[in-house]
């Protein structure tokens, strides 16, 4: 459920919901008004995901509930393949979505 979860943030994303984000994300590390203001400054317009994303994704050892470190790739309408990609906490809680924090967004 961690491709579901980072695919339906990223959408908000896309599609400039960044007050909807930081509900998802309980705004623990980054406002809406962050998130718009990181994106805003780079400058170009965030395109839907393809069908395939490439994720990196790295599990957290010794914790219950399960939890990973993604980082997921931003893909822009100019660029295609952007070098902008969004950090996410993502922790198992037994939903189609899974609880997540926003920790960045980041020219990678």
């Amino acid at each position: 459920m961690i491709e579901p979860t980072v695919r339906h943030i990223y959408s908000l994303l896309q599609s400039q919901q960044y007050d909807a984000v930081e509900k998802i994300t309980n705004g623990i590390r980054l406002s809406a008004a962050d998130i718009e203001e990181a994106i805003s400054e780079y400058g170009y317009r965030l395109a839907p995901y393809p069908d395939s994303v490439e994720l990196d994704i790295v599990e957290v050892t010794g914790i219950m509930p399960r939890e990973w470190s993604v980082v997921a790739p931003i893909f822009t309408v100019e660029e295609g393949l952007s070098d902008l990609s969004i950090e996410l906490s993502v922790v198992e809680n037994g939903q189609e979505i899974y609880r997540s924090e926003l920790d960045n967004i980041r020219v990678r």
